[in-house]
């Protein structure tokens, strides 16, 4: 009986929990994500499941929402691992017997050219701005202090930038109807 009352007594404690930093949580994975929101959904939900599934393996309750928050990071380097994984070929190998993988080029260098295409349609500074943003991880406020510019031009410059980028690609995709840039 004090075994039931203890796992109720947790379901109600990852309940208040869950009600009080559900939009942080959801904000974090969405960090995690680069702002993909179809991700974002997928991961918090994964998390809630992995959360309440494993409920009854947490030795600390007071720990509870530090151990969700690093639930929701496993979950989102799963989901991108299964997304490298899809994005990998089976092969067998004639003659030999081993099977393998490789990766689909023809889909990443179609996506690179795209890239390469969006990229040269910003300023050399709005240039800078995504690589500094996008690849070296860095925030807004980080970049406005490396490059001294104010925090606000910051965010106006990127804004400009990837409306160029969506115009580019609204032209590119004109004709191609199945295949959109930034949904």
């Amino acid at each position: 009986m004090n075994d039931i009352r203890k796992e109720y007594q947790r379901l109600q404690l990852f309940e208040r929990v869950c009600m009080r930093c559900s939009g942080e949580l959801q904000q974090f994975i969405f960090t995690l994500t680069r702002h993909d929101r179809f991700a974002m959904e997928e991961i918090y939900q994964n998390t809630m499941l992995g959360a309440l599934r494993g409920l009854h393996y947490l030795r600390d309750c007071r720990r509870m929402k530090a151990w969700i928050f690093a639930i929701a990071r496993a979950e989102a380097r799963r989901y991108y691992a299964e997304i490298l994984l899809k994005n990998k070929v089976l092969y067998y190998a004639e003659g030999e017997e081993s099977y393998g993988y490789f990766i689909d080029f023809t889909k990443l260098v179609e996506d690179r050219e795209t890239v390469q295409i969006l990229i040269s349609s910003l300023t050399d500074v709005e240039r800078k701005l995504c690589e500094m943003h996008y690849f070296e991880g860095h925030s807004f406020k980080e970049i406005s202090e490396l490059l001294d510019l104010n925090y606000n031009t910051i965010r106006s410059m990127h804004i400009r930038g990837m409306a160029k980028m969506k115009n580019v690609c609204m032209k590119k995709n004109k004709d191609d109807k199945s295949r959109y840039c930034f949904d």
